[in-house]
C-alpha cells in the first residue's frame, strides 16, 4: 500500500537518499528500473516515499547503483523511517487543515485491499454515523481544538469522513474490524446519538463485505486492550493517541499486530451473536432515558 510521507520525515529523507543515489549513477528512473528487473513505478513510488522498501529492495539498489559504501547510512535511515511519530496539530498545518487530513484517509482507504482495525472503546471512523463523528471531533482533542478549524471545516470533515464509509460496500476490498463492547456503552454526547449509531452497528452486520465483531465484557480479554490500531494491507499500522499517531511500517512490527489482531477477532462476537448484544445494550440505554 502506497503512503506518501511528511515532507520533514525520515521516510522523505530515505527516499531522497535513494532517489541521489540513483541519480549518481547517471541512470534514469526508466534504465534504473531495468538494471534491477523492476517496473518503472516501482522505483518512481519508492524515490518518492509513496512505497515504502524492503530490506531486500535496499540491498538491490545499492548493488545496482554500486554504492556499497552507501549501506550504513541508508539502513539507519530505514530503521529510523520504520516508525514514524506524527502530531496531529502538525499533521493538520502541513496537510492543510483536518479536512485535507481526513481526505489523506479517504484515499488511503480506497488504495487500500484490506483493512483490518481494532478500538477497546470507541467506534472507528469507518462505521461512524454523521452525529457521532461530528460528536467526536468536537471533543477537546478534536481539530476545533487543536487546529482551530471553524465550524464549516468541522463540518466538512464529517462529511469526508462519512465519505470514507464507501470502502464498506466494494467488493474487492477486505474489512474486517473488532471494537470492545464497551465502545457500545461510551457516549461521547446524547443517548439520541448513541442509539443512533447502534442501529448503524447492526446494520453493518449484515453487510457482506464487512467482518464487524464485538468483543464483550463477559468474554476474557485475549490481549490487554491499551489502544486501538489500524493495519492496511498487512504492511502499514497506525496507533492513535490523543494528540498524534504512531505508524509503524516495520515488518516483525506489523507482524505482532496482525497477530493481536487475530486474537482479538477470535474471541469476539459475530453474526447473530454481535447484534444480540447490541440490542442488548441499546435496550439499557433506551430505558436509561424513559
Amino acid at each position: 500500500m502506497s503512503v506518501s510521507p511528511s515532507p520533514d520525515s525520515d521516510r522523505a529523507r530515505l527516499a531522497a537518499a535513494l532517489r541521489k543515489i540513483r541519480a549518481a549513477t547517471g541512470m534514469s528512473g526508466n534504465r534504473f528500473a531495468q538494471q534491477l528487473d523492476w517496473p518503472q513505478s516501482r522505483v518512481s513510488k519508492i524515490e518518492t516515499g509513496a512505497q515504502f522498501p524492503t530490506d531486500d529492495d535496499i540491498t538491490a539498489w545499492l548493488e545496482a547503483a554500486d554504492a556499497a559504501a552507501e549501506h550504513d547510512a541508508v539502513t539507519e535511515l530505514l530503521v529510523r523511517a520504520r516508525v514514524e511519530a506524527v502530531s496531529f496539530r502538525q499533521a493538520f498545518k502541513d496537510q492543510g487543515g483536518a479536512v485535507a487530513n481526513q481526505r489523506m484517509w479517504l484515499e488511503r482507504n480506497r488504495r487500500a485491499t484490506t483493512i483490518t482495525q481494532f478500538h477497546p472503546a470507541l467506534i472507528p471512523g469507518l462505521l461512524q454515523t454523521a452525529a457521532y463523528a461530528r460528536e467526536i471531533v468536537a471533543l477537546p482533542t478534536g481539530p476545533a481544538d487543536l487546529a482551530d478549524a471553524p465550524p464549516e471545516d468541522v463540518e466538512q470533515m464529517v462529511a469526508v469522513r462519512i465519505e470514507r464509509q464507501e470502502v464498506l460496500y466494494d467488493p474487492g476490498k477486505t474489512v474486517s474490524l473488532v471494537i470492545g463492547e464497551a465502545a457500545l456503552w461510551t457516549r461521547f454526547g446524547s443517548v439520541e446519538t448513541q442509539l443512533g449509531q447502534l442501529d448503524r452497528l447492526r446494520a453493518l452486520i449484515g453487510v457482506r463485505s464487512v467482518d464487524l465483531r464485538i468483543l464483550p465484557f463477559a468474554n476474557p480479554m485475549p490481549v490487554p486492550p491499551l489502544n486501538g490500531f489500524l493495519i492496511l494491507d498487512g504492511s502499514f499500522v497506525s496507533v492513535e493517541n490523543l494528540t498524534g499517531r504512531v505508524q509503524f511500517a516495520d515488518p516483525d512490527e506489523v507482524a505482532v499486530y496482525q497477530r493481536l489482531f487475530g486474537h482479538l477477532h477470535a474471541a469476539a462476537l459475530a453474526g447473530d451473536a454481535a447484534v444480540e448484544l447490541i440490542q442488548r445494550v441499546a435496550r439499557q440505554l433506551t430505558g436509561s432515558t424513559s
